[in-house]
């Protein structure tokens, strides 16, 4: 069972999460948020907790001074107004938002222009935005995955059923049972070599359905530089979008 709880360390009041746990050692974690969160063994005494914490405030204090710099250093949440720049297949793009009849989107010479009745609706710019990003996603991963599949021959047998959805963890999920993969949406702020990488890694997995030595063998075959653009993934910035507030 957890309970909030408060120590003191010099001048200083602390609030902690604690927890009683099946555990060996006495745990102290500081989340992103920076809130502290202690797990100790089922019998340890209260003293025992608040003399380890107080040892630990130096941590405390670093750990809490670099995710607050890293959360200054973030770039702030796109609301989708004009002005704005995000990345569409890699490609810097300005947002330019205008009213219409009907709402659309699209993106061309380095603008992403954003069509709605009411320019101000941040709900209807989101909403906007997100059906040009489903499209995109559905047209332009559809056709680079038919280019990509016969040099995967012969498995699959022909181009797998294809979803999209955002996903937070993942670029993509491959079923080979089933012959479905499914893609991150997000894909489309991604240049086309890290696009290209995703896809590639999804199809191999027809051949390898796990992560072993032979997968990752078998993609470098295929792609030579899988390591250069898995690296290039993994470093690349997706744009997070400001969540709408909800009506009162």
């Amino acid at each position: 069972m957890k309970e909030i709880r408060t120590y003191r360390a010099g001048d200083t009041v602390y609030t902690y999460t604690f927890a009683r746990k099946n555990v060996k050692n006495l745990t102290l974690r500081v989340k992103e948020d920076g809130s502290l969160h202690v797990s100790v063994p089922q019998r340890t005494a209260l003293s025992r907790v608040e003399e380890f914490l107080a040892s630990q405030t130096d941590f405390v204090e670093r750990t809490r001074n670099k995710l607050a710099e890293r959360r200054a250093a973030a770039p702030k949440p796109l609301q989708l107004i004009t002005g704005e720049s995000l990345p569409i297949w890699g490609i810097p793009h300005t947002v330019w938002v205008a009213k219409g009849s009907k709402r659309c989107a699209k993106a061309e010479s380095g603008t992403l222009y954003l069509t709605v009745k009411e320019p101000e609706d941040q709900a209807e710019r989101m909403k906007c935005f997100a059906e040009f990003l489903d499209r995109e996603a559905r047209e332009r991963l559809t056709a680079r995955t038919r280019e990509l599949c016969p040099i995967f021959a012969p498995k699959p047998p022909r181009t797998p059923t294809l979803t999209f959805r955002t996903m937070k963890t993942k670029w993509g999920v491959c079923r080979p049972r089933t012959g479905r993969v499914t893609l991150n949406r997000n894909l489309v702020f991604l240049p086309p070599a890290l696009v290209d990488y995703v896809i590639c890694h999804e199809l191999a997995h027809f051949h390898h359905a796990d992560h072993s030595t032979a997968f990752w063998q078998y993609l470098a075959t295929i792609m030579p530089d899988c390591k250069e653009r898995r690296k290039a993934l993994n470093a690349f910035s997706i744009p997070k979008l400001q969540e709408s507030k909800a009506p009162r």
